[in-house]
């Protein structure tokens, strides 16, 4: 997971949209998507409101983009482990140590912004949800790639159905980051990880 910090104030003489994006990217993620105003995004850039409007379209084109970053630096390292060609408990300890990681010592909040996007779904715009749709199947669908294959070495159950499996390490995934955002000890989100990956075995 690559390590942000949020950015220093400033007020640039042209918009500097990384900026923008990182510092959005920050506040949604520490935060809440929903509670987080352009106007709050200028007041922490110093960029102009019809700035920020020229540059994403609007509030919605702004948090569509930012997931596209959120997808590079959180999702896929993540998706990057079922594609290693690790082993299942290989991959599974890889897995588990990713969603572990000392948040306080990358700078990131605790939590997965795309979680708490998919919860508010509904709330947000049709930019934002159309890219929290292509990257949820994007997700979905590596994972499946993943099932398919440790299937065809006997190291994950055959019984169930992949789309089920992948269905499954979705919802261990949303768990567990709903629980670090909670505050749940590490030690009992691993135990819950650890629980619900065993029962995937062959």
């Amino acid at each position: 997971m690559s390590q942000l910090s949020p950015s220093n104030r400033g007020r640039p003489s042209t918009l500097d949209q990384d900026e923008v994006l990182h510092t959005s990217l920050m506040q949604y993620w520490s935060k809440d998507p929903l509670s987080v105003s352009i106007n709050d995004i200028c007041k922490l850039t110093g960029a102009s409101k019809p700035g920020i409007y020229r540059a994403f379209g609007s509030d919605d084109g702004l948090k569509s983009k930012v997931l596209d970053v959120y997808q590079e630096v959180a999702i896929a390292p993540l998706l990057d482990i079922f594609a290693s060609g690790r082993t299942f408990d290989a991959t599974i300890e890889a897995v588990i140590t990713y969603m572990q990681l000392d948040r306080k010592t990358l700078g990131i909040p605790n939590g997965c912004l795309f979680v708490m996007m998919r919860a508010q779904r509904y709330r947000l715009g049709q930019l934002t949800t159309e890219k929290l749709d292509l990257l949820r199947q994007r997700f979905l669908k590596e994972i499946s790639v993943w099932v398919e294959d440790a299937k065809s070495k006997d190291q994950i159950r055959a019984d169930l159905p992949t789309t089920v499996i992948a269905l499954f390490i979705d919802a261990q995934h949303a768990g567990a980051m709903r629980m670090q955002r909670e505050g749940v000890h590490p030690d009992h989100i691993e135990s819950f990880l650890r629980f619900g990956f065993a029962a995937l075995h062959s």
